[in-house]
């Protein structure tokens, strides 16, 4: 495990150091359990070795389609990617519910924690331009708080005071999609699979992660989810505690027996200054009140903005019989509401799982699948490089490169020439696009690419096979874009003046 170095600062207090040696051996052992996880849902270690390439090429910088991800995995061709995604034979829903026991190994709780690990409960949505991706429909999308094409998902997150991921996730299949059987099809969404409303999918969530064994205490969510009277009870019969957002008109029947909107409790509330945890800038203070309902357990918990006095937002709590149901408690527990917020942003801008081009069901829950599994694999890496966690050693396996290793194919002066011309176009439509068709003509994107790799180069930063790697993609990328001109030419000729 880490070597730990301590370096003093002028304050006289140390802090411990890692090298780059370090990094690659908490790599090289969460990426042995990734291998291991992998192979159990894959039948073929080909394929279990580009999941893992896939899930690693999942980084800051890569944008999260297979030609990006082949590229950055050193692949000499995207097919593998997209057959992972694709046509390769795996059960997603196998890796899925594998995430909550890795979850559970690699994310540590903290003994002296008040309300201890919990799911929170909330979802997101990837934009989309184009009607043909599977269950894609215009919607509420929380991302931008307007109605978007969309595709949204429900996710469960496994939050603790050490960290929080994914652990589970279902799409959303909107009742436009679950009526329209060739559309299904056409997308692959399976013939048996039924509408649910996004409450019901939490439920089916929550129902498989305690069945896995998840040590949650309590569950949190918004108003979407808050307002399900179903939700709330079967978070209950799981012992869990819950703090739900619900909507200011929502009726609450408080202990006097009067049953009243639940901003009409304003009126007598009496607020006290509480933080509900640490944000990016500080403690996060709000004023808050409680009141009891006459559900036992049961309580009305107000938020007050202290920056807009006129803001409220409204909670109903529970908390199992035994279990302390403070104002703190259930305080603490809607401030752990939160994170599943920044396992989005995680999701979005580290892992990019919003710029998938999959469009079949398939291709979309494996993606979400291998994109959760990435934000665990960093977690365990992070939480191991810090001591938080032991990872077994992974001496029987190499540590991980990629399948096909960048730089192991020798470079050509071939590989090194860029070529300058443009490809043709069709002269009429329905004409057969060349086989060999050449590159088109180089665009700005792709100047800058090779300026930058230039620079690279003459500086010595890079090798000739590094180099000549990153030319031969240059003029994969160029043939696809011309191979794709050739067909949208023919498509229009033919629209036109119909096929030559």
């Amino acid at each position: 495990m880490p070597r730990w170095r301590f370096v003093e600062h002028n304050n006289n207090s140390t802090a411990a150091v890692a090298s780059i040696e370090d990094v690659a051996e908490c790599t090289a052992r969460a990426d042995a359990q990734v291998r291991a996880v992998l192979r159990g849902v894959m039948a073929q270690r080909r394929s279990a070795s580009a999941a893992l390439d896939y899930v690693a090429a999942l980084a800051p910088g890569v944008k999260a389609n297979c030609w990006s991800l082949a590229e950055s995995a050193g692949h000499e061709g995207q097919g593998r990617m997209q057959g992972l995604l694709g046509s390769y034979r795996w059960d997603w829903m196998g890796l899925r519910d594998r995430l909550p026991a890795l979850a559970l190994a690699w994310i540590p709780d903290e003994p002296q924690d008040l309300v201890g690990p919990g799911i929170a409960i909330d979802e997101t949505a990837q934009l989309k331009k184009g009607d043909a991706t599977a269950c894609v429909a215009p919607q509420h999308a929380g991302c931008t708080g307007t109605v978007e094409n969309c595709v949204t998902t429900v996710f469960c997150a496994y939050v603790t005071a050490n960290g929080q991921a994914w652990v589970d996730f279902d799409v959303y299949l909107p009742q436009r999609w679950a009526q329209d059987l060739p559309r299904r099809r056409v997308a692959g969404i399976p013939d048996d699979l039924q509408f649910s409303t996004k409450p019901q999918l939490a439920m089916d969530q929550l129902d498989r992660l305690v069945a896995a064994g998840l040590p949650a205490r309590w569950a949190a969510f918004d108003e979407v989810y808050g307002r399900s009277e179903q939700l709330r009870k079967k978070t209950a019969k799981a012992g869990l505690a819950y703090v739900a957002i619900i909507p200011c008109d929502y009726q609450v029947t408080v202990a006097s027996g009067t049953t009243i909107r639940a901003d009409q409790a304003v009126a007598e509330a009496v607020f006290e200054r509480r933080s509900c945890g640490n944000g990016s800038k500080g403690p996060r203070y709000s004023d808050w009140a409680m009141t009891a309902t006459t559900t036992r357990g049961q309580y009305l918990l107000i938020r007050r903005l202290i920056s807009r006095p006129d803001s409220y937002t409204f909670y109903l709590c529970w908390a199992p019989p035994g279990r302390r149901a403070t104002m703190t408690y259930f305080i603490t527990i809607a401030g752990r509401r939160w994170p599943v917020e920044e396992t989005f942003k995680t999701g979005k801008d580290v892992f990019g799982w919003d710029q998938t081009q999959a469009r079949t069901w398939n291709g979309t829950c494996r993606h979400t699948a291998l994109a959760a599994l990435a934000q665990l694999r960093a977690l365990a890496i992070r939480n191991a490089l810090t001591a938080s966690i032991a990872l077994p050693a992974a001496s029987q396996h190499p540590p991980h490169t990629t399948s096909t290793a960048t730089g192991d194919r020798p470079a050509s002066d071939a590989d090194l020439q860029i070529p300058l011309g443009d490809a043709p176009v069709p002269a009429r439509g329905g004409q057969p696009c060349p086989p060999d068709i050449t590159p088109i003509k180089l665009s700005i994107a792709e100047t800058a690419r090779l300026a930058t790799l230039a620079v690279r180069y003459t500086t010595g930063l890079i090798t000739r096979a590094r180099l000549a790697f990153a030319l031969r993609w240059s003029r994969r990328r160029r043939r696809h874009q011309a191979t794709a001109r050739w067909h949208h030419y023919s498509a229009r000729l033919t629209a036109v003046t119909g096929p030559g």
